[in-house]
């Protein structure tokens, strides 16, 4: 191959590889549409998302569905909170010490955030804080507010936990994830 065809060969590789770049680059710049909009939220929620009825559903069976933490102040921790829930006041805390904070939780179980309602933020941002620091959290789709009004029952006061009473325990709710087809509950 005389010096020539090596230049044209070498100049088309370069072109062939700025090319593929360039459009991998404008690809991503490109607004998404409304189809994967869509698609990577409910992709997203149905990950990360945890429903009450179905937390307390695996509970009252046995499961294990992960470790619930409340992350309202101490106060209103022991002034009420959902059965099993443990407490990590994520609002008085920096990024260093949530990571931290969560870190000390069992190993092996996903934790599950809640906080003051189901529109409030802040159970998502310490989501964030905490990926952001290679630690996974869903986030019940309730607050307190709404666990205070519709499930009432699995409400407990005080600095522990708490466990469900027996009676909690034997008859599943009306809901059974595991029937009803491919979408459950």
């Amino acid at each position: 191959m005389n010096p020539s065809q090596k230049l044209f060969l070498a100049c088309g590789i370069i072109g062939a590889l700025v090319g593929i770049i360039t459009f991998a680059a404008a690809s991503a710049m490109l607004p998404k549409s409304s189809a994967d909009v869509f698609r990577e939220f409910y992709s997203a929620e149905t990950e990360v998302g945890v429903s009450p009825s179905d937390y307390l559903y695996w509970l009252r069976t046995g499961g294990q569905p992960g470790i619930l933490v409340d992350l309202r102040t101490p106060e209103e921790y022991a002034a009420g909170h959902m059965v099993t829930a443990v407490n990590i006041p994520a609002g008085q805390m920096d990024a260093p010490q949530l990571v931290a904070a969560f870190s000390r939780l069992p190993k092996g179980t996903v934790p599950i955030g809640y906080c003051y309602s189901s529109y409030c933020m802040l159970s998502r941002k310490v989501g964030k804080a905490l990926a952001d620091n290679g630690i996974y959290a869903k986030h019940l789709t309730a607050g307190w507010l709404e666990i205070e009004r519709d499930y009432g029952a699995y409400v407990v006061n005080g600095t522990l936990p708490g466990e469900l009473s027996a009676d909690q325990k034997i008859n599943p709710l009306a809901c059974d994830p595991r029937l009803g087809g491919e979408f459950g509950c």
